[in-house]
């Protein structure tokens, strides 16, 4: 939305999908994708307070869009991984909605 044309978070020649190779079971790898999900949400929500309304143009992956249409999306994909979070969980504890 801004225009930067910034590198993808973990994404290396090794692992060009970006299909979290990396994620293990280990504290000081776990503390960096959350202080990373931080930053990135802290500056996230630094933008949409800044910016004139949601109908702000920005350039995705050389497309024109709008910030509503970016948030939108975004709200789609939490309530997707947290879908699949949630399955997981239940398959650990069994318990299930109410």
């Amino acid at each position: 939305m801004e225009g930067h044309d910034l590198p993808r978070l973990y994404w290396s020649e090794a692992d060009r999908d970006l299909d979290f190779n990396g994620a293990v079971a280990d504290p000081a790898v776990v503390e960096d994708a959350w202080a990373s999900w931080r930053r990135e949400v802290a500056h996230a929500e630094g933008y949409v307070d800044n910016a004139e309304s949601l109908d702000v143009l920005g350039v995705v992956h050389g497309q024109e869009v709008e910030l509503r249409s970016v948030l939108v999306h975004l709200i789609e994909e939490y309530a997707r991984h947290l879908g699949h979070a949630d399955l997981l969980r239940e398959s650990i504890d069994g318990r299930t909605g109410q």
